[in-house]
């Protein structure tokens, strides 16, 4: 049942009060949208076909759930993949344990947002508490036709063996969409030749930024063919997050 809109409205600004930290900026009521870190909302449109009538898509890393909604506005049946709590997530070690603190004091929980914005919504996006480098098929049932990766892969220890994962979730013919970041200035010292910086001593959440090479490389490696790349963007973020994403396309054989 929708509800009206003022109602709406007033449903929707108080779950944006009851989640302290927003990672996606969403629109949950006309006018009103979350506080997110990152806003794709300007890019998606770049990104998601216009039409997945009948699609059956898997999204990873979910968070806050944007990539869900908007296949899912687009006409798809979606499952979001995510960790059911930040103590699972793959922090490297020597950051885990402040990072888990942090995020303690600032009442962040993984998952309160997207549950808020999927009752607001309406949605009927299932959310599967997965971990993409170690799941076993069963967790993950069926073949999809689409899966969605964004800004994912460089916060995991084994980006390729989570692909290879993903790889098997996809029917053959199935498509992978990519949006991830990668090193602009990687790219330029070595725009062949696939190299990856390892960050986990810099940053406290990366693992792996690689260069436009090696991304290519990773899902060839993985058992992805027609690996495609097209527009480099810069989505709107705040200070902290900003960063240079690139939209790979690939399929399974």
């Amino acid at each position: 049942m929708t509800l009206p809109v003022e109602e709406r409205i007033a449903a929707a600004r108080a779950a944006i009060a009851d989640n302290p930290v927003w990672y996606h900026a969403i629109e949950l009521a006309p006018g009103v949208v979350t506080p997110g870190f990152v806003d794709h909302r300007p890019v998606t449109p770049k990104i998601l076909p216009r039409d997945l009538t009948g699609v059956r898509a898997l999204e990873v890393g979910t968070f806050d759930g944007h990539w869900s909604f908007a296949m899912e506005e687009r006409g798809a049946q979606v499952t979001a993949l995510d960790l059911p709590a930040f103590e699972g997530t793959n922090f490297p070690p020597i950051h885990r344990e402040r990072l888990l603190k942090e995020m303690a004091e600032k009442d962040m929980e993984l998952g309160r947002g997207f549950k808020l914005a999927h009752e607001i919504r309406g949605s009927s996006v299932e959310r599967l508490e997965v971990d993409v480098q170690n799941f076993a098929p069963e967790e993950v049932p069926g073949e999809y036709d689409l899966v969605f990766v964004g800004a994912i892969l460089l916060h995991l220890r084994d980006p390729v063996g989570a692909l290879e994962r993903l790889h098997g979730c996809l029917r053959p013919g199935g498509r992978l969409i990519a949006f991830e970041a990668f090193s602009v200035a990687a790219t330029l010292r070595s725009p062949r030749k696939a190299m990856a910086t390892f960050e986990t001593v810099e940053t406290a959440f990366n693992w792996w930024v690689p260069n436009l090479a090696a991304l290519r490389a990773w899902f060839v490696t993985a058992g992805f063919v027609d690996v495609k790349r097209h527009a480099i963007m810069r989505p709107p973020t705040n200070a902290e997050m900003k960063g240079t994403n690139v939209l790979f396309t690939a399929k399974r054989a």
